[in-house]
């Protein structure tokens, strides 16, 4: 099966003080019981380890989890609450605002993600867990600026990504939508939000999509408008720049399938989008990371197979029937990818 890999860096369990060799084995341990749904066992050994530092915050904050596997939010958060007071990092904030959240307790949960943030402003977890409590109370704008934050001061911590685009793509704004699902794939790209997204962006552009005849279309991506400033220059957001880049007109290339694009035609399409931006010199006024590598794939001959997988679970067949005529071409644009991962910090 073909498939692309992502490097990161490696990450090892950090501990919040010098433990014995003996005592790091148990600690190992009962990570893996709790992961595996043994909770009960692992509070043994968390409780044999807190006679020993009974004041450490790591221990504390991996015992309350174990009780939120338990789902006994009360217990877990009492332990999250010590935890918080003997040191414990970000991750402990977001899962106490987690189990605030699960005993019905919402505007505490907002209250203790934002004391979380306040102590720890670059945890991405926190404005995720915060954008999560602001949907459920319907307070979507409130949740895309907090997602928005979180990607800002935590770019590599991918499910900012995912909520913001899984959001954004049913409103009258995909085009956000389109862009942060593209970045999380890029990310997190095997993953099954991934796939998830993945046809969630091929569904934004689709569904948005209004024929006027076999060679025309407009696309609708946001609703926002260009307007004059000071009675005289035009002033034209990018989401609109995009938007008229995105629509064709009088083009006999174009394939249109039921009432939406083909998948090459739609390929071709962000092909020229992106062209007509870097012709006409917006790429210098909208620098956004992702058009950066779009423009690198391009440039490296990558374009088609990289947008088939991009957009590879929005119509199955399409993709199945290409990938088995495009094996090559897929494998070279694989290879290319694993040596050129997407940088979304990259700014030069």
């Amino acid at each position: 099966m073909l498939s692309l890999l992502t490097v990161f860096a490696c990450v090892s369990l950090s501990y919040a003080q010098e433990y014995t060799k003996e005592d790091k084995k148990l600690i190992e341990q009962a990570i893996e019981w709790s992961d595996n749904g043994n909770a009960n066992k692992a509070i043994e050994l968390y409780d044999q380890l807190l006679k020993k530092y009974p004041n450490d915050g790591t221990l504390l904050y991996e015992k309350a989890y174990c009780y939120v596997v338990k789902q006994d939010f009360q217990t877990a958060e009492k332990l999250l609450g010590k935890a918080e007071s003997n040191g414990a990092a970000g991750f402990a904030y977001a899962l106490h605002g987690n189990c605030l959240d699960n005993l019905g307790k919402k505007e505490e949960a907002i209250k203790k993600y934002k004391e979380g943030i306040s102590k720890y402003p670059d945890c991405g977890q926190l404005y995720l867990e915060l954008g999560i409590v602001y949907v459920s109370l319907s307070r979507l704008d409130e949740a895309v600026d907090s997602y928005k934050t979180g990607i800002k001061v935590d770019p590599w911590y991918t499910s900012n990504y995912y909520r913001i685009s899984q959001l954004l793509c049913t409103t009258n704004e995909p085009i956000w939508g389109i862009i942060y699902g593209e970045i999380h794939e890029l990310l997190s790209p095997n993953s099954r939000r991934s796939a998830e997204l993945s046809k969630a962006i091929y569904d934004a552009y689709n569904s948005h999509m209004v024929f006027e005849d076999d060679t025309t279309f407009h696309v609708s991506l946001t609703s926002k408008n260009a307007v004059f400033s000071d009675g005289e220059k035009l002033d034209i957001p990018f989401e609109v720049l995009f938007e008229w880049y995105s629509s064709r007109y009088e083009d006999p290339s174009i394939v249109k399938e039921k009432g939406h694009l083909d998948m090459l035609s739609l390929v071709e399409n962000r092909k020229a989008m992106l062209t007509r931006m870097f012709e006409n010199g917006q790429n210098q006024q909208f620098l956004y990371p992702i058009f950066k590598y779009q423009q690198k794939v391009l440039e490296a001959g990558h374009w088609e197979a990289y947008n088939m997988w991009l957009l590879r679970k929005g119509n199955d067949e399409e993709y199945d029937a290409w990938l088995a005529n495009n094996e090559e071409k897929f494998s070279a644009f694989a290879d290319w990818y694993n040596d050129n991962n997407f940088d979304p910090t990259q700014t030069d």
